[in-house]
């Protein structure tokens, strides 16, 4: 009784929301996708993608940061933006943990995953959240980060680092209960191991998508890309790329409460 069923079939409401308009398709390349965490080397990953799709047939698009620049969190983002995935013709970026609505193409297409030492992703957010973090401005009154920043100066380094590193628990746990982790399509790769050696990873990552590009592109994008201050800056996006940093932020017994906290993700990714 198709017209009984289709009677019953339950539709989701229209949220209402902006959507952005897909630039055309440059060619009918395989669509891909590309994800990591908050502080996880993220912004590293979508720029070299963002600089080699193009160079592979592919138009990169990031929905995350339209949404973001509309100044909508994660969680008031509409589930009508799974619609726009295509299975030809796109690069999929700037995704900071699974998204909260479907990604219909993930059964098929290469995805690749950056993850890190939460110890050190959970440092890295304090200083972009109370210094180098720019707070965009939304259409209605003042932006969640700006309220962010304000309760993190006041909570104190400590107890914001602590609570930070709870919170990312929670995202590696929603990163694991997504599945995408475990799919025969994705690659992870931990930013400890890629940091310094871009180049390496720049083509273990043409080759996980297939992406034909030469040598010569591959590293100067790389080498572009390759950004190692020489000592930390507190101001800058890029504070500092060591792995083990929080070993200097964290005392002793923080970090023991923090190891206890993530032991679950450490010892996943063998950081412990």
């Amino acid at each position: 009784m198709p017209d009984a069923i289709e009677a019953l079939r339950f539709r989701f409401a229209p949220t209402g929301r902006r959507l952005p308009t897909l630039p055309e398709a440059p060619s009918d390349a395989p669509s891909v996708v590309g994800l990591s965490l908050p502080k996880a080397g993220s912004t590293l990953l979508f720029a070299l993608l963002q600089d080699l799709a193009p160079r592979a047939g592919l138009a990169y698009v990031s929905l995350q940061d339209f949404f973001f620049i509309d100044g909508l969190r994660q969680a008031e983002q509409p589930h009508e933006a799974g619609s726009l995935f295509r299975a030809q013709g796109y690069c999929y970026g700037g995704f900071r943990g699974p998204p909260p609505y479907a990604i219909p193409i993930l059964d098929t297409a290469r995805c690749v995953v950056l993850v890190r030492d939460p110890r050190d992703m959970a440092v890295s957010q304090w200083y972009s959240v109370t210094q180098s973090h720019v707070v965009p401005k939304a259409a209605e009154g003042e932006h969640f980060m700006a309220r962010n920043r304000e309760r993190a100066l006041a909570r104190g380094k400590d107890a914001h680092v602590m609570q930070v590193a709870r919170g990312f628990d929670a995202q590696f746990d929603r990163l694991l209960s997504s599945g995408i982790l475990h799919r025969a399509t994705t690659a992870v790769f931990r930013y400890e191991d890629v940091i310094f050696r871009k180049r390496e990873w720049v083509d273990a990552i043409c080759d996980w998508y297939g992406w034909t590009i030469a040598a010569e592109t591959r590293h100067a994008v790389a080498d572009r890309h390759d950004v190692r201050p020489a000592t930390p800056d507190p101001s800058a996006h890029i504070r500092q790329v060591t792995p083990g940093n929080h070993r200097e932020e964290l005392g002793e017994k923080q970090l023991a409460h923090m190891n206890a906290a993530l032991a679950r993700w450490l010892a996943m990714f063998r950081y412990a």
